[in-house]
């Protein structure tokens, strides 16, 4: 069988994958920090699923968890055994965000609806459409009687949108993963599929906290305003640092480290008191060229110049802090793989970016193991009316066939 049998195999198949899409997404999934029940009921349609289409190594690994009503949180993983000992994984999340508010969807959430070319319903595009093609390309290539080259394990998680601790943390605690395997994470992407990212950008949330002294507005003297040292903090500390980490990475967009001020809190309902105390946070995404450790010390001192020339204080605390993961190298065997599994089958040239934005891949990279992030996506995913583009639900269908059959097919 050559490239072009295979995705036509995959095309012949179009209107049976939306149904089957379909109906894995009347299947809610919402984990219990939005109210939801966990993924235990769309984990039994999953297997069901994947048996139907002929899958027969299916295992599933539950994460205790008091607070669904199974008690359990649900991991698949279906393997696919093939000619040499190196394993690829392609690594999707059941979970889904829960549909915000109801009156701003023009279809019902939970039952699908086809239109325009598009699937419409919560989780369809994160992270239903590449859980269903990474399903039916395997599925499809088990089916062409192929013998991929590598070993293939696809791995549907728990509680990707609220921290990994049940899902890809709980599989890494138990030896699932291995150096020298490779990883695609599909949870990013682009509207082309061009897109792999290949690096991501350190974060770093810091709630800062500026405490003066309150008085009177008419009486500015008697008091230190809080307001003003917060603001003079700001700017001193964005100037510093966008001034000493200029360098840049033209694999991100921006391709710089970004420093900042986002939230700022009330420090009271009137105008004419001179407020005392004035709380704001601080959004960094900082390069993996720079340590969050030296970042952090340089922002230190500049809080403790200000502070110490208007006799305040500031004190700082994280919200969110993650160190850059290393880099999937471009030259890496999953980079490659997945790039010639792109260009033949749309016309679009693969690039590795970075994004500034944590993925799921940097658990992965941390452990040593080469991940990277795909997917062809439209970008609306948590949207009112969220949808997937069925072409490229059916487009993913085809690359993972591709890249799941390795040297099994023949190529032009």
């Amino acid at each position: 069988m050559d490239a072009t049998e295979l995705m036509d195999a995959v095309g012949s198949q179009r209107d049976k994958l939306v149904e089957d899409f379909c109906s894995l997404l009347r299947v809610k999934a919402v984990g219990p920090e939005s109210g939801g029940e966990g993924e235990h009921d769309r984990a039994r349609h999953i297997v069901a699923l994947a048996s139907r289409l002929g899958l027969t190594d299916i295992e599933v690994l539950e994460s205790s968890d008091p607070n669904v009503p199974s008690g359990k949180r649900p991991n698949i993983i279906i393997r696919v055994k093939g000619r040499t000992a190196k394993r690829l994984w392609v690594v999707s999340h059941m979970d889904t965000v829960p549909e915000g508010d109801l009156s701003a969807w023009t279809t019902p959430p939970y039952e699908p609806t086809v239109k325009d070319g598009r699937i419409y319903g919560r989780g369809s595009e994160d992270n239903g459409q590449e859980l269903m093609a990474s399903l039916c390309g395997l599925a499809t290539l088990v089916r062409s009687g192929l013998v991929p080259e590598l070993d293939i394990g696809l791995v549907m998680v728990a509680d990707e949108e609220h921290g990994n601790v049940h899902g890809i943390d709980f599989l890494m605690s138990k030896g699932l993963f291995k150096k020298g395997d490779l990883v695609v994470v599909p949870d990013h992407g682009s509207l082309d599929g061009s897109e792999l990212e290949v690096v991501e950008k350190g974060i770093a949330w810091i709630d800062v906290e500026v405490t003066g002294k309150q008085t009177h507005a008419s009486t500015p003297h008697k008091g230190v305003n809080a307001l003003e040292v917060a603001a003079k903090f700001m700017l001193a500390a964005v100037s510093k640092l966008r001034a000493k980490y200029a360098i840049r990475d033209d694999l991100f967009d921006p391709p710089y480290s970004t420093f900042e001020p986002t939230r700022c809190e009330s420090n009271g309902p009137n105008v004419n008191t001179v407020p005392g105390r004035q709380r704001f946070a601080f959004d960094f995404r900082v390069l993996p060229d720079h340590s969050l450790d030296e970042v952090m010390a340089d922002l230190r001192a500049v809080a403790d110049e200000t502070a110490r020339a208007a006799d305040a204080q500031i004190t700082m605390s994280f919200l969110q802090r993650a160190d850059a993961a290393p880099r999937t190298p471009l030259d890496s065997d999953v980079v490659r793989r997945l790039s010639e599994a792109i260009s033949l089958t749309r016309d679009v040239v693969a690039k590795p970016t970075g994004i500034g934005g944590g993925t799921c891949a940097a658990p992965f990279r941390r452990a040593g193991i080469d991940a990277v992030v795909w997917a062809s996506v439209a970008s609306v995913a948590h949207d009112v009316n969220e949808y997937c583009i069925i072409d490229n639900l059916v487009g993913d269908t085809k690359v993972y066939a591709l890249l799941f059959a390795g040297d099994g097919v023949r190529r032009a």
